[in-house]
């Protein structure tokens, strides 16, 4: 259940395997062995990708099926308030960049430039 719910919150991140690993300070193999279910990571590793990612540790290990609803809840109310098409796509590419700085954040050493 682990290396399906890596999988699809890194490919939902449209993050690679070695970008992944470049943040878990790990190699690209290691992640690959992960997603498909050869080996697990450690409980720590499991705790920064969860951080990584925004969600549970739960949800990571399939004990919940939804990553953060208060999240999304939060997120739609905010692109509700807003005025026009305009503020939308600021509030949209705001929360995009928050997203990108979350998952760089996670791991301080990692540097995609």
């Amino acid at each position: 259940m682990i290396g399906e719910r890596i999988r699809e919150l890194r490919k939902a991140h449209n993050m690679t395997q070695k970008e992944l690993a470049e943040i878990l300070n790990s190699a690209k193999s290691t992640i690959s062995q992960y997603e498909n279910n050869i080996n697990e990571p450690d409980l720590e590793t499991v705790i920064k990708i969860a951080d990584c990612f925004n969600v549970t540790v739960d949800y990571l290990l399939g004990r919940e099926t939804k990553t953060k609803p208060e999240s999304v809840s939060d997120e739609r109310t905010l692109v509700m308030e807003v005025r026009n098409e305009e503020e939308a796509g600021y509030v949209r590419e705001s929360l995009e960049l928050y997203r990108k700085f979350r998952i760089t954040d996670a791991s301080k050493p990692y540097d995609k430039s």
